[in-house]
């Protein structure tokens, strides 16, 4: 990915600018359809009133935010019109998203370690360099592949090729020490087989994963790959459930300080400050109080039984890559409403692709074509 302005730049020049004249009455009509994207606007235009009774509002500093609000609007708009009308350009992408993926996961972690010791924690050498985002982001890639592209590979090399290229993606995550995703990744594989119905493949995922777990056991190398200290998550979050319990029913606003300081124990010890609180969820309440929350809540169940409804259709990745980002977002991330940043992809993408697939179904897929 590049920089964060120059990705920017990108998203304004082929997405935003083009969806101001290509987007229509009818199009939003029919997303509207959708229950999901009626939660989403929701949520997200309630995050960003929030910023109105912010301690520290000025205008300046809340218009800088509010515009998040139509750059995500548009995205999920362009991203749910997309795979409904042009599925083969969105497969296209969707491969070579997930190609990106592995290239930016060799290419890291040769550069990494020219120059680190083995196993160190792995920082990929791109605009993700946060090893949760990088992690979390590639797990999306990993389930993408696992159960959308390799199952629809009809020729046997490529095949071969999408497996490898699972290899490397889990290898990355692994190699970024970063548990939740790690964790995450796993259990959404094996719901994914058992939705599926492949019993042979979760059986040698079962092997596999025992024989994982042994050599974590008794290999200091592995161990310390997917191994590290105490992260305080639990100071950090009781720290923000404190202010949310303060500010129930509103929370502090978009534009407050979201930073705290944690204490670790010992005599000599000194505060440690944390720019945000690790928990989509806790973010959500601490910016917009329990309605924000309850709204997340809301959306994320409805995508969920709209995902359900592919997996009982024998198309369970959306649902997974969905639910794989809910658990994720229990121990890392902050804002849902931001500028193009990584969970655009591992969160708000299944979103969208819902989006779609509920409105074709309400409307059926001819509306989808027609207001083209």
């Amino acid at each position: 990915m590049p920089s964060s302005k120059a990705l920017n730049n990108v998203y304004y020049a082929l997405v935003l600018a083009p969806a101001l004249f290509l987007l229509r009455g009818a199009d939003w009509r029919w997303l509207a359809a959708s229950p999901v994207w009626r939660a989403a606007m929701t949520l997200l235009c309630w995050l960003t009133v929030s910023g109105f009774w912010s301690a520290d509002f000025t205008l300046r500093d809340w218009l800088g935010e509010a515009k998040s609000l139509p750059y995500v609007a548009v995205y999920l708009a362009v991203l749910a019109c997309a795979s409904a009308r042009r599925p083969g350009t969105f497969e296209k992408w969707l491969r070579a998203a997930v190609l990106a993926a592995v290239l930016a996961t060799v290419y890291s972690a040769a550069m990494f370690y020219a120059h680190a010791p083995w196993p160190a924690r792995l920082q990929f050498a791109t605009a993700v360099y946060n090893a949760n985002e990088a992690a979390t982001m590639n797990g999306t890639a990993l389930l993408a592949l696992l159960f959308h592209l390799l199952p629809a590979s009809p020729e046997r090399w490529r095949r071969v090729a999408w497996v490898a290229c699972a290899g490397v993606l889990l290898g990355g995550i692994a190699l970024t020490g970063s548990r939740t995703p790690l964790v995450a990744t796993l259990v959404c594989i094996g719901l994914g087989l058992v939705l599926r119905r492949q019993w042979r493949l979760l059986a040698v995922f079962g092997v596999g994963m025992a024989l994982i777990g042994g050599l974590l056991v008794d290999g200091d190398a592995a161990r310390q790959a997917v191994g590290r200290g105490d992260s305080y998550r639990f100071a950090i979050w009781q720290n923000y459930a404190v202010r949310i319990a303060e500010a129930p029913w509103l929370g502090e606003g978009l534009l407050t300080d979201e930073t705290t300081r944690v204490t670790p124990a010992g005599p000599a010890a000194e505060s440690i400050t944390f720019l945000h609180p690790h928990n989509v969820y806790l973010a959500t309440g601490l910016y917009g109080g329990l309605p924000a929350l309850a709204m997340l809540l809301v959306m994320s169940a409805l995508a969920l039984r709209q995902g359900w409804r592919g997996a009982a259709r024998g198309e369970p990745v959306w649902l997974l890559v969905l639910l794989f980002a809910l658990l994720c977002m229990l121990t890392d991330g902050d804002r849902l409403l931001n500028a193009p940043r990584a969970i655009w992809f591992y969160f708000w993408l299944p979103i969208g692709v819902l989006i779609a697939q509920e409105a074709a179904a309400r409307l059926g897929p001819a509306t989808a074509h027609r207001t083209e």
